[in-house]
C-alpha cells in the first residue's frame, strides 16, 4: 500500500523533555549531542543514514538534520559527522561526499604523504 507521507526523523532539540527522555532509553546515541549549535545528536545522524531515503553525503544530512547549521558552520562537529556517516554506511571516511560525486570533503588521512 502507498502512502504519500514520509514519517520524517525526530527532531531531538523540539520534543519534550520526556519524549527527549523515552528516546535515549531507546536508544542511548540520541544522548550524544554532535553538534551543539543546533543541538543535533548522533541517534539523529544514525536514523538519517538509515531512513527509507539514506542521507549518503554530508549536506543531505545537513538538509535531514540542520548539523553543519548552526553559528560554527561545522567547524566544530564535521569530523564527528563525517566519521558516524562513515561507520553508518560502511564506507571509508574519504569517501563520504559533500553533494556526491567529486566533492569529497577529505582527500587523504592525517599524516598521509601526498602522491
Amino acid at each position: 500500500d502507498y502512502n504519500p507521507v514520509r514519517k520524517g526523523i525526530p527532531r531531538f532539540s523540539r520534543l519534550s523533555r520526556e519524549r527527549q527522555e523515552s528516546l535515549i532509553a531507546q536508544d542511548p546515541r540520541y544522548g550524544n549531542v554532535v553538534c551543539r549549535c543546533e543541538t543535533v545528536t548522533e541517534g539523529e545522524i544514525v536514523a538519517a543514514c538509515h531512513a527509507p531515503i539514506p542521507a549518503r553525503t554530508y549536506d543531505a544530512l545537513k538538509r535531514r538534520t540542520r548539523v553543519g547549521t548552526g553559528r560554527c558552520q561545522g567547524g566544530f562537529d564535521t569530523p564527528l559527522v563525517i566519521s558516524i556517516m562513515a561507520r553508518e554506511l560502511g564506507v571509508s571516511p574519504l569517501q563520504i561526499t559533500k553533494k556526491g560525486a567529486g566533492s569529497h570533503l577529505l582527500f587523504r588521512g592525517t599524516k598521509e604523504v601526498a602522491p
